[in-house]
């Protein structure tokens, strides 16, 4: 029988990190509800990638101390996971809750993600299901399908299971286990603005880890990628995953050809440039940040 010491423990396993880029005020209404959360974190930690977050102004916890790491060069979301998955080990934990700074979600997350993670051994990260901000009554993401050719997609359909299996999920919430952090060498640093959450989730089901979305809801408001990144991103992932030729050009000919399409239609113009741009830097490995 667990002892009332024991199950206290239990409940307090994971690291948070919130992932900050010149907006205090969402920072600190994300730090708000870290500390409002039924299974409180261990250790908050902020990476600053503006590198001005004024620190007296953060909220603390009695017991949950607070790290501010600040790197104003602003190198991306993997680099920032990466950080604070080595403190997070250091504190003897064994997950890491990443959250983006507009993220948006309950006091029950925390504890529905770890549960996920405890009830499948074999599941490196899990995250909730995402809705806009905005609208609400809309999911912006259930997990994430890639192709053969290497396109991605979000589902937009609810969770009906206590947990679906999927090939990625989005990196504005999500939880991850340490162990499988680890094992894949942790998230890959040469993307930047697009698909590290894509390459995490294909990383982690090569080294035999499923990646789990789960019906709990939380939000946040996506924001447009840039066409050249997006597209050398992709590239990129093609070539690290060495996906055959002909369904990998095919893909990011299609996705190339959406965008521009959309661009003509919202914005009246064609920016082929931008797309050839990011093709070419994709090919001649040009990786981080631009």
């Amino acid at each position: 029988m667990s002892t009332t010491n024991d199950a206290a423990a239990s409940t307090r396993d994971y690291a948070a990190v919130v992932i900050a880029y010149r907006r205090p005020d969402l920072v600190i209404a994300v730090i708000e509800r870290l500390l409002g959360q039924h299974r409180r974190p261990d250790m908050i930690i902020v990476v600053d990638n503006g590198g001005d977050l004024d620190e007296s102004a953060l909220p603390r916890g009695r017991d949950q101390p607070l790290l501010v790491l600040r790197r104003p060069d602003n190198p991306g979301y993997a680099t920032a996971v990466n950080l604070a998955a080595e403190h997070a080990r250091a504190a003897g934990v064994d997950h890491l809750l990443v959250l983006t700074h507009d993220a948006v979600f309950t006091s029950t997350l925390a504890g529905a993600l770890l549960e996920a993670l405890a009830a499948d051994a074999m599941a490196g990260c899990a995250a909730p299901t995402l809705r806009w901000v905005s609208r609400p009554d809309r999911v912006f993401s259930s997990g994430g399908v890639l192709t053969r050719g290497g396109r991605a997609f979000h589902r937009t359909d609810d969770v009906t299971t206590p947990s679906r299996a999927v090939h990625w999920v989005d990196g504005a919430v999500v939880m991850y286990r340490l162990a499988a952090l680890a094992d894949i060498g942790g998230l890959d640093e040469r993307y930047f603005l697009y698909f590290e959450d894509v390459d995490t989730g294909w990383a982690l089901a090569r080294h035999g880890w499923r990646t789990l979305v789960i019906p709990e809801v939380a939000q946040q408001e996506p924001g447009a990628h840039p066409l050249r990144l997006g597209l050398r991103n992709m590239v990129l992932f093609a070539r690290r995953a060495g996906l055959d030729l002909v369904p990998a050009a095919f893909a990011v000919s299609r996705r190339a050809a959406e965008e521009l399409f959309v661009a003509l239609r919202r914005e009246r113009r064609l920016p082929i440039r931008e797309a050839i741009a990011g093709i070419r830097d994709g090919l001649a490995g040009r990786q981080g940040k631009p």
